[in-house]
């Protein structure tokens, strides 16, 4: 609770200097997370606590379903290919910088092995901390957050297929195509489904809730639910669970 209050007095504090709330609780989580290197270890047993992580998880799968239920399939569907092009380069980029540039200087002594997964590394992107700048910032519908978004989304798809990837190559020696192919089918399938499905089944089903009662506690429910159905979903098929809970947002 302590940890909280101090984060949302770093956030209104940020605020007034015309800067996104988010950057304040990141601030308060970057200075008490290395407070040990001051000798200040107060703080470390919390880095490996069971219910911060679970409740720290929960927090950005809410977030990202939030973000789904503010946006517009069809306006993503507008900016699919810019999109797309914003991934390729935020994924390419940071791979080839993190193996032939970042990685040589920082580890000369690294065999391709360690830079390869160095590279992998530095493809992650965090939606969770993109969609929540945008929305602090109530830029959320715009063009450019919606291709930010999009690309985001794909950019952690692809991010799983390089990490596939560079794991079968250190471990294995090299990967086939299938494995590739299985990782983008699973994402396509989902994405496609989720918005197929909800198109053709939501409407009936939040109909069918509201003749049981049209309150708003009803309605929440059956959204949160909804949420977390597709987030469980997403991490069943082996993808993260931001995504599922963003297209069960983008559903409704």
């Amino acid at each position: 609770m302590a940890l909280i209050l101090v984060a949302a007095k770093a956030s209104s504090l940020i605020e007034r200097f015309g800067q996104p709330a988010v950057l304040g609780e990141l601030l308060v989580g970057v200075l008490l997370g290395n407070l040990a290197l001051l000798g200040i270890t107060f703080f470390e047993p919390i880095k490996g606590d069971q219910i911060i992580t679970f409740l720290a998880e929960l927090g950005v799968v809410i977030l990202l379903f939030q973000i789904g239920l503010e946006s517009n399939i069809k306006e993503m569907t507008k900016v699919g290919l810019p999109a797309f092009m914003v991934a390729i380069a935020g994924v390419v980029a940071p791979f080839g910088l993190g193996v032939y540039v970042v990685g040589p200087w920082l580890l000369p002594e690294a065999d391709m092995n360690t830079l390869l997964f160095l590279g992998a590394a530095l493809t992650a992107t965090s939606v969770g901390i993109t969609a929540r700048v945008f929305k602090d910032l109530g830029k959320l519908q715009t063009r450019e957050s919606q291709i930010v978004l999009g690309a985001a989304v794909i950019d952690d798809v692809m991010g799983l297929i390089i990490l596939a990837v560079v794991s079968a190559i250190v471990t294995v020696g090299s990967i086939t195509g299938s494995a590739v192919a299985l990782i983008i089918l699973k994402a396509i399938l989902f994405l496609g489904g989720a918005i197929v499905l909800g198109q053709l089944v939501a409407p009936r089903v939040s109909l069918y809730f509201s003749k049981i009662h049209t309150g708003v506690g009803m309605k929440f429910t059956l959204a949160f639910s909804v949420g977390l159905l597709f987030a469980y979903a997403a991490g069943q098929l082996g993808l993260a669970p931001i995504i599922g809970a963003f297209a069960g947002g983008l559903i409704l």
